[in-house]
This record gives C-alpha cells, structure tokens and sequence, in this order.
C-alpha cells in the first residue's frame, strides 16, 4: 500500500482529538474537585480551581499531542503503545496540573489535590484504552475500511438501487411536464 492511500492523521487531528478528550475528562476533574471542596477544606475558591484546571486540561492535552508526535511518526501508527508513549503525556498532565494549579491559587494544597483528580483521571483513562498496547497499523486500519465500504454497500445496494430507480422516474416525470409545458406554450403561440 502506498503512503498516498493511507489516511494518517496529522497533528492537528491529533491535537483536535486529545482537546475533545480533554474536555470530557476537564468536566469530570471539575466534578470531583466540586464533590471534594465540600469534604476537603482548600485555600482556594472553587472559581480559581476551575481555571486552573481549565488551563491544565487545555495545556497538557496540546503538549500531550505534541509530545506523542514524535513516537507515532516514528512507528507509523496512530496508536503506537509502549510505555513512552504512555509516560510522557501522563507525566507532563500531572506535572502541569500542580504548576497551574499552584500559579493561579497560590495554595499547595489546592495544587495537591487538583493534581490528585487529574493523575487518576488521567490514568484510568489510560488503564481503561490500554494505551500501552500497539494500535492496529495504517495498513490494517485500511483493510477494515474497505472491507467496512465493501459491507455496506454489499447491505445497502437494494435501498441504494431503488433511490436510483424513484430519482430516475422523478427526473422523466419532470422532463415530460416540462416538454408538455413547453409544447402548449408552442400550440397557444401558434394558434393565437
């Protein structure tokens, strides 16, 4: 297979995906950290924890992307695996998180615990997609894509069939009013 048939995802693609992560995970961090404010006194406001986070989350998922960018050129995969591929990103997160945290709230303790969330969220996320096993590679990811279209159309080539057939007998049902239009306009300019 050539590189010009293979779909690689660039890094903005990468990044794109990673922030759309990041979103979903930054909602589940400001949870938690809500829930943990009512149980474990800070010396922040809520408000500067949810910037913080805002930040890190924002921060880390770029420079997680960015970080990767080299493991995943290197192996050609989308999904390389491997413990760098997995520590780095990981590391940088929770390193970010306590840095942010601690500029915006100046509280070690609010940086302690936004750190806390944020490593084990960012982990289970980890844990839960098995980062560190190698994806499949753009060859094989091709394969399932044709074999994909190759299944669809295969399922859908009645329905696709008949669309054709009504979008033809609606294209001469047309073009027959549009002639018969056009001969009476041509029969009342003669006769009149």
């Amino acid at each position: 297979m050539s590189a010009d048939e293979i779909r690689f995802p660039t890094l903005g693609n990468a990044i794109a995906g990673r922030l759309t992560t990041g979103a979903v995970k930054g909602l589940l961090a400001l949870a938690v950290a809500w829930l943990c404010t009512w149980f474990i006194s800070v010396d922040a406001t809520f408000g500067k924890l949810v910037i913080a986070l805002i930040v890190s989350f924002v921060v880390s998922e770029v420079l997680g992307a960015v970080l990767e960018r080299p493991i995943v050129l290197r192996e050609y995969r989308a999904a390389p695996g491997g413990l760098g591929y997995v520590l780095l990103p990981l590391s940088a997160s929770v390193l970010l998180t306590f840095a942010s945290t601690f500029a915006v709230t100046r509280a070690m303790d609010a940086a302690v615990l936004t750190t806390a969330i944020v490593a084990v969220i960012n982990t289970s996320e980890v844990l839960w997609l098995r980062s560190w096993e190698p994806g499949p590679t753009p060859e094989e990811e091709q394969a399932k894509f044709q074999e994909f279209k190759a299944m669809t159309s295969e399922y859908f080539a009645e329905d696709a069939a008949e669309l054709k057939r009504r979008a033809g007998h609606k294209a001469r049902e047309r073009y027959d009013k549009k002639k018969a239009r056009g001969e009476s306009k041509e029969h009342g300019s003669d006769g009149s």
